[in-house]
């Protein structure tokens, strides 16, 4: 096990390129260094914090997901906390930058698409670039890996916060060399530096890095859920749980109508590599199927490199054949279907779509993408 630096152990090495500045700091809970110093403490230790910008869940951690958050002073240090999140035109804007000279951004990312922190990230790169003003990027390694990319490619044009930019489910690179290759396609003036990690190459499991893992935010509660996501996120736009409410959330998927003995042996048939699906029984404490008792499966990960958004995919058509067409998709009280939004189309919400069709073209979308993202590549 090697110790890998990230962008954050590293800000000493920038010293004259931040001292004497006011900085704005991107940041959430997770962003710590390798001796457990969270990024919000390691900055104005050093150098002089004027404000704080918060994506989801908040700097400290404490919203839960889809919660608005608002501005407001930090308790623990007194420094403004302002929010770009939870209004219908979030993101930050030109007017915030008025809060700082120079702005640090660390995001721990989990590898995918429809993570709501790549929105937040590249509000933030287009409001300094057109302010004129640096943005340093503190980079780390992927939780997700970064040996291979997975899914569909939205149509050009098609951005939300959960698809914010032309890329597949599971993009296959750091949220650094993502962002270098956003600000270069997208034009943007140059205002992004990245820090590297140091010590971080492709092939790296997060166990083999030596930092410390926290949770990416509150329903991501291990490296296993995190690898998982890109694909088991599908069912969040469905009347399916997706194990919100319990103690493991995106490795258990399920409803109350659902035979968990039918759905584990219909998964099990399709021998997925790195995975091993068991039938299981689960209530959910709040979300969807709150108080009730559903059957499903929890999907064990065995080791080695797994195809999330396959066994997304898949587990999503399964479970949609048990259950009625009536009310599958859910929708937001103006009629948008979620899962449009994170697939960028309606592709699955209209008619019976077809998993052994659709992977072939999804996994030579990604591949072109994957192909094209080599430029970026900061790591051997």
């Amino acid at each position: 096990m090697g110790q890998v630096l990230s962008g954050l152990d590293r800000l000493q090495e920038y010293r004259r390129q931040l001292s004497g500045k006011r900085l704005g700091l991107l940041t959430t809970p997770a962003a710590i260094t390798a001796d457990f110093s969270d990024s919000i403490e390691a900055v104005r230790a050093e150098f002089s914090l004027a404000a704080l910008f918060s994506p989801e869940h908040g700097v400290r951690g404490d919203r839960q997901a889809g919660e608005e958050v608002d501005s407001y002073i930090d308790e623990r240090t007194g420094i403004p906390v302002y929010s770009i999140y939870g209004k219908k035109d979030a993101g930050m804007k030109l007017e915030d930058t008025e809060h700082f000279d120079l702005l640090l951004a660390d995001m721990p990312d989990v590898g995918c698409r429809f993570y709501t922190y790549l929105a937040a990230l590249f509000s933030a790169m287009d409001a300094c670039s057109k302010a004129g003003k640096p943005l340093l990027l503190l980079d780390r390694p992927n939780p997700a890996g970064c040996l291979a990319a997975e899914g569909n490619l939205p149509p050009e044009g098609f951005r939300n916060i959960v698809c914010p930019w032309r890329m597949p489910q599971r993009y296959g690179m750091t949220i650094g060399e993502l962002a270098q290759m956003v600000a270069d396609k997208e034009g943007l003036p140059p205002s992004l530096s990245i820090i590297p990690a140091k010590g971080y190459r492709r092939d790296m499991p997060f166990e083999e890095t030596g930092l410390p893992y926290v949770n990416a935010s509150p329903n991501l509660p291990n490296l296993d859920a995190i690898r998982l996501y890109s694909g088991t996120c599908l069912l969040e736009g469905t009347c399916l749980s997706e194990g919100r409410g319990t103690t493991h959330p995106f490795e258990m998927a399920g409803a109350p109508w659902i035979d968990p003995y039918l759905l584990a042996e219909r998964m099990e048939s399709y021998q997925l590599p790195g995975v091993r699906f068991r039938p299981c029984y689960f209530t959910p404490t709040f979300s969807k199927h709150q108080g009730s008792l559903c059957g499903g499966v929890q999907i064990h990960l065995t080791g080695g490199e797994i195809r999330a958004v396959e066994i997304g995919l898949r587990l999503l058509w399964e479970m949609k054949r048990m259950s009625d067409e009536e009310g599958f998709w859910i929708a937001n009280d103006e009629g948008v279907h979620f899962i449009d939004r994170l697939m960028g189309s309606d592709l699955l919400r209209q008619g019976d779509f077809d998993p052994d069709t659709l992977l072939p073209q999804w996994a030579a979308e990604a591949e072109s993408f994957r192909k094209a993202s080599k430029d970026y590549f900061l790591y051997p």
